[in-house]
């Protein structure tokens, strides 16, 4: 199964092999266990995924040379790289979801993760077909599952938010946002001041996929309010309500209005 330079072999949906510049491969596996990998390239098959598997992030960047997956699969540990510098090396390359598989279950290890620019994790031993659920969802999002009512902009505070080109500006200079991050400034911005919680947030933006990382919302928020330069003490745009959740400012209201 494995190939020159530490890839695998490029699968469609019917089995067929084909070569990485011809690939059009949707979900990228990078594992150095080669026992993974042909159980997520089985599983990716079945659920209708053309899958590339690679064994190290030198491969993986080479994949991403010719092809920008709708998904990433990431171990933490790759004969190349580690977790954390491998979402970042990633990062700088494409902003296809990132879900993380490894061993390393500490709630600290989550969270360095997700604020590094994954968008989902997943503890091993793992169910594949949770696996694929996760994906399945990254997806939807990565597709738009966030949909608009037929309006192409938003315009919001001092913000201009492009949904066919998913692209937000502020005061003209855009603002490099990730998948996750967009599907969750776009949600918010449409419904201005009405509350959402936690959980509410999670099944309209993660969709259901089982038992989502609980502070995924708060790491989420943050990351989204540091790349829009916004104070929690002092919000422009994301306000926390205590003991319930997140609501977007609606900048028409008036000032002594909750």
């Amino acid at each position: 199964m494995k190939g020159q330079g530490g890839t695998t072999t490029i699968s469609n949906q019917a089995g067929q092999n084909r070569t990485l510049e011809d690939s059009g491969a949707d979900l990228l596996i990078v594992d150095d266990d080669e026992g993974i990998l042909e159980l997520l390239t089985a599983y990716g098959r079945l659920n209708g995924w053309q899958t590339v598997a690679v064994t190290s992030l030198s491969a993986a960047l080479k994949v991403l040379a010719y092809s920008q997956p709708s998904v990433i699969i990431l171990d933490w540990q790759l004969p190349d790289s580690d977790g954390l510098s491998s979402i970042q090396t990633l990062r700088q390359k494409t902003s296809s979801p990132i879900l993380m598989l490894t061993v390393r279950n500490k709630e600290s290890h989550i969270i360095e993760a997700l604020n590094l620019g994954a968008d989902d994790y997943v503890v091993k031993p793992f169910s594949p077909g949770q696996v694929m659920a996760r994906c399945q969802a990254l997806r939807r999002r990565q597709g738009g599952r966030v949909r608009d009512d037929g309006k192409e902009m938003i315009t919001t505070h001092d913000l201009v938010i492009d949904l066919n080109r998913r692209q937000c500006f502020k005061r003209g200079i855009l603002i490099n946002l990730s998948t996750l991050e967009f599907d969750l400034l776009t949600y918010l911005a449409r419904h201005k001041g009405r509350v959402w919680t936690r959980d509410e947030l999670l099944e309209r933006i993660w969709g259901d996929v089982g038992d989502t990382f609980d502070r995924a919302v708060d790491v989420e928020i943050g990351r989204l309010r540091k790349k829009l330069d916004d104070l929690p003490d002092n919000p422009t745009y994301i306000e926390t309500v205590r003991g319930v959740g997140y609501r977007w400012r609606d900048e028409t209201a008036s000032p002594d209005q909750p």
